[in-house]
């Protein structure tokens, strides 16, 4: 007795998609289904489709919030939450100017409001289907990579401690010379 294949996996990721002609934010929708990807972003006319496409022409890069499909030699960017790129540069500003005057409690307003934006961002991601939608799109047969957040806060705490390091070792080679 032969039994029929399992269903393919079904799954939507909804966030905006980034223009990079306009530099512009549009409401989208990445829908894997039965095999195939469809890209839907809103218009003043309505949703239009960008394209479909079989899971295997796909590419599906994605860090942090953003997905990023990949067809046909285009790259479609998609993010959670397209608001949280502002908040970061203003707070990221707000960090600066509080050094510079010497403000620590701005300072430090402003690294609660980065991680606070961060995690917000993140919450997106999750509610707007991102990691069903790549799990779907792996099993579709697309080419799929992440790097979550996680990740982004290893390769940073590393990095800064590598930095550390590194200034330490010369400090004590100059001072011992």
């Amino acid at each position: 007795m032969t039994l029929p294949p399992p269903p393919l996996p079904h799954a939507v990721f909804t966030g905006a998609w980034g223009d990079t002609e306009t530099r512009g934010w549009s409401a989208a929708q990445a829908v894997v289904s039965e095999g195939m990807v469809t890209l839907w972003i809103a218009s003043p006319n309505g949703w239009m489709q960008q394209f479909t496409a079989p899971a295997s022409q796909v590419t599906a890069k994605s860090a942090a919030q953003r997905i990023t499909l990949n067809v046909h030699g285009r790259s479609y960017p998609i993010l959670a939450d397209p608001g949280a790129v502002g908040r970061a540069l203003n707070l990221t500003g707000m960090g600066i100017a509080g050094n510079l005057i010497d403000a620590g409690g701005v300072s430090a307003a402003s690294g609660v409001g980065r991680t606070v934006n961060q995690a917000a961002a993140a919450h997106s991601f999750t509610a707007g289907g991102g990691k069903e939608f790549l799990t779907a799109m792996r099993a579709s047969g697309a080419r799929v990579s992440r790097l979550g957040y996680g990740a982004i806060v290893a390769i940073g705490c590393g990095g800064g401690l590598a930095l550390v390091i590194a200034t330490l070792v010369i400090t004590v080679l100059v001072l011992n010379v």
